[in-house]
């Protein structure tokens, strides 16, 4: 994620809360225990933030009086350093078929402007 090294220390409930902290922008230590498959208690949820903030992998924030969890790194980077990861680990490191394998979905449908974004980008990276 952040760095390799520290995303592969990260345990099962420790990505998945990573995940949910991702998805919503900023969440609460109950926020994040009513996302949580089969959540632990609401301690153990606290404990995993606190392992986290310690990892340096989420920054806690007072909010009204309330903790708030959000990523150490705008979320535009944060998913495109996860996405880069995860295209590493199983595309071996091809964007292509990454891509290949998402836009083949059949049910995989592009608005106009996404598919011109897309033949731009593409464009551009045979240029390289």
């Amino acid at each position: 994620m952040w760095e390799s090294s520290k995303a592969q220390d990260l345990s099962r409930r420790e990505r998945q809360v990573i995940e949910i902290v991702m998805r919503r922008g900023k969440s609460t230590a109950r926020e994040i225990e009513e996302e949580l498959p089969e959540a632990p208690t609401y301690s153990a949820v606290r404990s995993i933030l606190r392992l986290l903030v310690e990892k340096g992998m989420l920054v806690k924030e007072k909010v009204n009086g309330r903790d708030e969890f959000k990523l150490p790194v705008p979320q535009a980077a944060a998913k495109t350093k996860a996405l880069h990861e995860f295209v590493k680990n199983f595309f071996a490191n091809s964007v292509a078929d990454a891509a290949l394998a998402l836009l083949g979905h059949q049910k995989t449908k592009l608005t106009d402007e996404e598919a011109d974004q897309l033949s731009r980008l593409i464009e551009e990276a045979r240029k390289k």
